[in-house]
């Protein structure tokens, strides 16, 4: 019975073992195996998400730069709309005062221009008026001219002297004294070269 025994025994044995095996050490390989498995899907995620933040922190460095980049553009760009400002402001002040310069140059000009064709209007009224007076005196001397000459061959017709020339030519000799005013204007000018 001993034998009996010790079989029931170890059957027992066994069975119990076997019962273990399968109750409690196979789920627990099993759930070994399984959080391995899932510990190997989860290091793959993880490997893939630090792959993707790696990734997402290049990106984010490129887009402060960007930012960063964008923020000097536009401060330099208000600086530009400011200097232009500043400049057109001077340039407009500059042609206003420019334009205010030209149009009271030409104004000006335009005074100076009328009052010399005026002048010019009335030197040419004058000019007119003297050429006139020079032709009616130019008329007058060449008229008396001849009158001098008829009253020299009338005197010399008159009292007999013969040939006017001759009287004419007596006459410039003791008088120094030319009867064309041509002649004698030239003569004197001689005279006073010579003194």
């Amino acid at each position: 019975m001993l034998l009996f025994g010790l079989q029931s025994i170890k059957k027992v044995m066994i069975n119990r073992d076997e019962k273990i095996i399968n109750e409690i050490i196979k789920p627990k390989d099993n759930l070994i195996n399984r959080l391995h498995q899932e510990n190997i899907n989860l290091h793959k995620e993880l490997s893939k998400q630090a792959i993707v933040i790696e990734e997402a922190e290049k990106y984010q460095k490129e887009r402060d730069e960007i930012l960063a980049d964008n923020e000097e553009l536009h401060n330099s760009v208000k600086i530009l709309e400011h200097e232009y400002k500043k400049k057109s402001n001077t340039l407009d002040l500059k042609f206003d005062n420019r334009k205010r310069e030209l149009e009271q140059e030409f104004e000006n000009k335009e005074l100076d221009i009328s009052y010399e064709y005026k002048n010019k209007n009335k030197n040419k009224i004058k000019i007119k008026s003297l050429e006139k007076e020079n032709k009616h005196l130019h008329k007058i001397i060449d008229k008396f001219y001849e009158t001098v000459e008829k009253f020299i061959d009338w005197i010399c017709h008159k009292f007999g002297i013969g040939e006017s020339k001759g009287l004419v030519k007596i006459f410039q000799e003791d008088t120094h004294t030319y009867i064309d005013p041509v002649k004698q204007l030239d003569f004197e000018e001689k005279q006073k070269d010579l003194e």
